[in-house]
């Protein structure tokens, strides 16, 4: 199948082809590797190094912000990175930067810089910053401050350690230009809080997110936010490759899953 796309809801080898690249990924060493110099990393990490091998040899480490903001030491970090070790420097759709083409004493090298400013830094399978939207402060159709709700979030959630990922976007409006009803948890703001969209995710197989009943303001969308982690961790198959949210939801069912939600919010 190399070279060629298929189709994983008609195709008997799609999960065939699916466990062969997460094989091809681990065999590459494509997972983080561990090293305690680093134990105190931002956001969780516990004794992982930040940075991966990439498919032609060279390390690269990616940097996540609170709601996409970036303060101008990191800036001024990564310049220096980009000038002394040749890195090139990626904005990826996820709103973070990626710094790419580093040999792996540049890439550790890099990191202790980066860690020294203060820098985040993404880790496999934990909660990952939430994609957000620059929300009412700054444009006209905003109608919820996203940017200090997701500061909120990646206080409170983003570096939590889960069987394999949860992705969270946050939208001002129902232009969701977060893309919030692709994310595992999505919230997309209307003009008495928010509504808050479950399951959903990008990939080979797109999922639109589905609404949860109502709408909250920001302690009681928090609140939600929490106890869908915690049941994603509790209810997820970890037997099984590549579980998400969606995986959850439909395993409980959604009138389930929502309850479950519900009953726990004050």
């Amino acid at each position: 199948m190399t070279g060629e796309f298929f189709d994983p809801d008609t195709d008997p080898d799609a999960d065939k082809a699916e466990m062969t690249i997460f094989n091809f990924l681990r065999d590459h060493q494509f997972f983080i590797k561990r090293h305690p110099a680093l134990s105190g990393a931002a956001n969780s990490g516990g004794t992982m190094e930040p940075y991966v091998i990439q498919n032609d040899g060279s390390y690269a480490l990616t940097l996540e912000f609170a709601s996409g903001m970036v303060s101008p030491s990191i800036l001024e970090t990564v310049k220096h990175i980009i000038d002394s070790e040749g890195a090139r420097l990626h904005l990826t759709i996820s709103q973070k930067l990626m710094l790419l083409e580093l040999s792996e004493e540049a890439a550790r090298r890099a990191a202790e810089r980066l860690k020294a400013a203060g820098a985040n830094f993404k880790y496999p399978k934990q909660v990952y910053q939430p994609r957000v939207c620059v929300g009412s402060k700054y444009c006209k159709l905003g109608l919820q401050d996203t940017l200090a709700f997701g500061d909120q979030v990646y206080e409170k959630y983003s570096g939590l350690d889960i069987p394999y990922k949860i992705k969270i976007g946050v939208s001002g409006c129902r232009a969701s230009c977060a893309h919030s009803t692709l994310a595992d948890i999505g919230f997309i703001g209307r003009k008495s809080g928010y509504k808050i969209f479950v399951g959903g995710k990008s990939g080979i197989e797109p999922i639109i997110g589905r609404p949860l009943h109502g709408l909250y303001h920001e302690k009681k969308a928090l609140q939600i936010l929490g106890r869908a982690i915690e049941i994603y961790c509790e209810h997820v198959d970890v037997e099984k490759q590549f579980q998400r949210l969606s995986h959850v939801i439909e395993k409980l069912g959604f009138e389930k899953f929502q309850t479950m939600v519900m009953d726990t919010v004050s």
